[in-house]
């Protein structure tokens, strides 16, 4: 079974300037494997951070999320619905392939998120999901861009290109990604390292699903 292990969480102070979070990120991507991605919110303000990454030579995939229907793409740029990023993360967590490690600090946060988080319809039929009133989800939603990442349901074709990659007998290697939720005046940046195999958990007795 693909596992997807949460291995870091983390929100930033408010009002952190824009070369201190970059700093931030590059201080957490030079200590995880040289393959690993980096996704950032490209909504908003998010299009700062993704320069500077750039300029920084991070590579970095920019997710902007918006309320329609299709996943589109230009480049390493991605327009994504906010309810695909949900529901690729929801769908992972209801098959029991998402765990984190009960060494992290803020999973209770990630999952008090979680509980808060709920789809809405709206008055053309659209369906929203948002944060209770008062409530955070930037966990979530840099979660969410990790998620989407590594399961690679982008890509077009992606499960055609599985099946001929493991009939040639390719052997799955792990994969990481970082995800970034760019803060707003009022929300915190937030970081999600999350990581992608064919393996279990070496030690079982730690991890555990976010719910």
């Amino acid at each position: 079974m693909t596992v997807y292990r949460i291995n870091h969480l983390e929100r930033l102070p408010l009002k952190t300037p824009y070369p201190a979070q970059l700093e931030r990120i590059r201080y957490i991507i030079a200590r995880l494997p040289r393959e690993t991605d980096l996704v950032v919110d490209f909504t908003g303000v998010g299009r700062g951070i993704f320069d500077m990454a750039v300029d920084a030579g991070l590579r970095p995939i920019g997710v902007t999320i918006h309320s329609g229907f299709e996943v589109r793409s230009s480049g390493d740029i991605f327009s994504v619905p906010k309810s695909t990023l949900v529901s690729t993360l929801v769908a992972r967590l209801h098959a029991g392939e998402l765990v984190v490690h009960e060494s992290l600090k803020d999973w209770p946060i990630l999952r008090r998120e979680l509980l808060n988080f709920r789809p809405e319809i709206t008055r053309s039929g659209v369906e929203t999901w948002n944060a209770r009133s008062g409530e955070h989800d930037d966990l979530v939603l840099a979660l969410g861009l990790a998620v989407f990442h590594l399961t690679g349901s982008h890509v077009r074709y992606r499960g055609l290109l599985e099946w001929y990659r493991r009939e040639a007998g390719a052997v799955d290697s792990e994969q990481w990604a970082v995800g970034v939720d760019l803060g707003q005046a009022f929300d915190p940046t937030a970081i999600a390292v999350l990581s992608k195999s064919g393996a279990g958990p070496r030690d079982n007795a730690r991890w555990s699903t976010p719910y």
